[in-house]
């Protein structure tokens, strides 16, 4: 048989479907800037206000691009799996300082400014939102505060709108982990909810959502504006205005401008807006969520070698291609018969063939999660070393002589020198040595008496890092402790899923994949490649689950860790996302060991093996229709 031509890669079939879903969330989105559109305009008339070639075609075009470049700031951002690490404070140093918090902040700064911009414009005159204010017929132009004080409300809606995002990581496209239909026999296609249900769903908590933003931005904005910034915008924009227009010569700003009548103002549009972003991140998520298909098939069936297409994307370094061919991998074992017996019959590739390469990237994942913790249990040896003796220089002169450095004096000879020495001895005779003057020997008997034994033993060191550890948990249990708390959740999962990005996800579809290949290979796999490497599919599985165990029972709480106060072991060791993980490592495992449990010591497995492998399944689960047996 000839050699397979080089497969296309999975990005020349993930781009289209990802364009698609574009392209279908941003036109529902275009319905809700026309009706913000309508909303905007003056109506005077009843046929223009609503007519789409009209004004408010236009304003629909603009607030579309309004939403646009947050349809484009959540492309280049996407990610799939959860952020991971120790604290929260963590997170918070690692993804401020990055150039995607720049670019979160200025597109909607961008989007923000189109809004406001198209509704300042869209504004009859009498609602006075020009540049400049005209007054009077004998007096001069005057800056005009009040478009200046709409344009700062939405400019703080802005970055409060970018704190949300970031602080939510509104960027993740939360992907199921499990893509396994709960029921087998369902009537309903698919494992995740239809975009437009699931907008739908969500409408109800986008409007007390949108709500929320607007009026912590109406009275956070407010305090800042006439508490700090209100003169600063004033300057500026009057330096700005000068060049443009005459302006009075006066460059502070006036009495309040009408605020009942602004704020009422943004009260309306300053809903829209944040309902708008809402509604595109909502959208978004719905659509970018979707089963990797195409008019019901894999994405990769329009390639001339699909599977050659599904392995470029399983071993993509990239993580939305990787993740998204794990899906279809899942899809292909689940529903698809055709693509899944060509996995077993494809054997003329230059790699291997096309279950042996599956076979690879899958234990690859799974074998992942033990390596990353025996990483954790086993750091560098971080015990002080000895320091290496000095070498010490061959001498190169004699040793200095310790005795006196004067020589012997000679006997005074003269009556002066016999004066001198006989001072020199009375001096000598009734000085004190150092240290012993009687004012210093008061002082130290007036200070034992002062710290007597009991209070010595209160500043030991021990006393003081008690002290110190009540008042660090008394900071640790406040609000502003919040972000220094190391929790046994978190610690988990960053060693167990990996990090930055959790890889829960695709660890359960390369689970889901192989047990789904090896319960199918006993009817499709005619050249019997798969039953040689079910011992390995089975070592792995036991491997990872007793690595997960044994290092979440061995875990320790730290004593920031103060939500798990009170709570028994049960409780403390009860994480989620690793039980989900367990869930479906001990599910496949226990299919596998029940489908070729008769056929395991043959292959290999020692009675131990496959009885440990009986032990790990049936442990904390419900036996899988029927009890394992052994050989008979």
């Amino acid at each position: 048989m000839s050699p397979r031509t080089t497969a296309r890669p999975y990005r020349d079939f993930l781009t289209p479907a990802l364009h698609r879903r574009f392209t279908s969330a941003f036109l529902l989105t275009t319905c809700l800037c026309y009706v913000e559109a309508v909303w905007m305009g003056e109506w005077n008339n009843f046929f223009w206000p609503w007519f789409p070639l009209g004004f408010a075609g236009v304003r629909t075009g603009l607030l579309c691009i309004a939403s646009m470049v947050v349809y484009v700031l959540r492309v280049s951002q996407m990610h799939i799996g959860e952020r991971t690490t120790n604290y929260s404070f963590e997170t918070f140093f690692k993804y401020l300082f990055r150039l995607n918090t720049v670019l979160t902040l200025f597109w909607y700064t961008v989007s923000s400014w189109l809004f406001v911009e198209t509704y300042i414009w869209s504004q009859a005159s009498y609602a006075k939102l020009g540049f400049t204010d005209s007054g009077r017929t004998h007096e001069r132009i005057r800056l005009n505060e009040r478009p200046m004080f709409l344009r700062f409300m939405f400019l703080c809606l802005a970055v409060t709108q970018s704190a949300i995002h970031l602080y939510k990581d509104y960027d993740r496209v939360a992907f199921p982990v499990s893509k396994v239909q709960k029921k087998p026999n369902s009537t309903t296609e698919g494992s995740v909810i239809a975009p437009r249900n699931q907008i739908w769903a969500k409408l109800k908590q986008l409007v007390p959502t949108s709500l929320i933003i607007m009026l912590s931005v109406l009275v956070g904005g407010n305090l800042l504006y006439f508490t700090f910034l209100r003169q600063a915008i004033w300057e500026w924009n009057y330096r700005f205005g000068r060049w443009i227009f005459s302006l009075a010569k006066t460059s502070r700003p006036g009495a309040n401008p009408a605020l009942a009548e602004l704020w009422a103002r943004f009260i309306v549009e300053g809903f829209l807006l944040a309902l708008l972003w809402q509604f595109t991140n909502t959208a978004f998520d719905a659509y970018f969520t979707q089963e990797p298909l195409k008019k019901g098939k894999p994405i990769t069936d329009d390639s001339k070698d699909p599977n050659g297409s599904l392995l470029n994307g399983l071993k993509a370094k990239k993580e939305v291609p990787r993740n998204v061919a794990f899906w279809e991998l899942v899809l292909i074992t689940e529903r698809f018969d055709a693509r899944r017996r060509s996995i077993y019959e494809e054997i003329d590739r230059n790699n291997g063939s096309t279950w042996k390469q599956i076979l690879v990237v899958c234990l690859a994942e799974i074998r992942g999660i033990s390596e990353r913790i025996r990483a954790a249990q086993s750091p560098g040896s971080s015990a002080p070393t000895k320091p290496e003796p000095i070498q010490i220089l061959p001498r190169i002169s004699q040793p200095l002589n310790e005795d006196g450095v004067i020589g012997k004096i000679a006997p005074p000879t003269t009556r002066l020198d016999r004066l001198g020495n006989f001072a020199t001895d009375f001096a000598k005779t009734h000085a004190s040595p150092p240290g012993s003057s009687p004012p210093t020997q008061k002082l130290l008997e007036y200070s034992n008496t002062l710290l007597n034994s009991e209070k010595t033993a209160q500043l030991n060191s021990s006393t003081v890092t008690s002290w110190l550890q009540t008042r660090l948990l008394l900071l640790v249990r406040s609000p502003f402790g919040i972000p220094f708390r190391k929790s046994l959740r978190r610690t988990a999962n960053v060693i167990i899923a990996g990090t930055p990005y959790s890889r829960a996800g695709t660890i359960s579809d390369a689970v889901s994949a192989l047990t789904g290949l090896a319960m199918c290979s006993f009817k499709e796999d005619i050249l019997g490649q798969v039953h040689k490497d079910v011992p390995e599919i089975i070592r792995a599985f036991v491997a990872a689950i007793k690595n997960i165990e044994g290092f979440v029972k061995g875990m320790e709480v730290h004593w920031t860790d103060v939500d798990l106060e009170g709570k028994n072991e049960n409780e403390i060791k009860r994480i989620p996302e690793v039980e989900e993980l367990l869930r479906a490592l001990k599910g496949g495992l226990e299919k596998i060991v029940l489908a070729f449990v008769e056929y395991l010591e043959p292959m290999g497995m020692t009675e131990a093996e496959i009885t440990e492998a009986k032990d790990l399944a049936q442990k904390d689960r419900k036996p899988a229709g029927k009890e394992m047996t052994g050989n008979k």
